[in-house]
């Protein structure tokens, strides 16, 4: 199951999606720094670790590292970095 969810995401589109995905984020923080923190870390600082656990996910798939041990790719399987990341980002630019 984890191999399937895995293998489907190892596309070069959805790669790229990553990397882009994560360099966004990145930049939203540079730059809207103050908002970030008001709006995540006032919330509650462990959805500013989830943020970053994401995007941590996203730069290692977005990069190309391959990881072979299955408790790793449960840890840092795309799916769950898109599923994270993609409502932050929005929420964000539309603040």
């Amino acid at each position: 199951m984890i191999h399937s969810l895995y293998n489907m995401t190892r596309k070069g589109w959805l790669k790229a999606l990553s990397f882009i995905l994560a360099s966004a984020m990145f930049v939203m923080i540079l730059l809207k720094s103050s908002l970030f923190a008001h709006y995540f870390g006032e919330v509650s600082p462990l959805l500013v670790i989830i943020v970053f656990y994401a995007m941590a996910i996203l730069w290692i798939h977005g990069s190309g590292f391959e990881i072979k041990a299955t408790l790793w790719r449960v840890i840092f399987l795309p799916v769950v970095g898109y599923f994270i990341l993609i409502p932050c980002l929005s929420y964000l630019i539309w603040l």
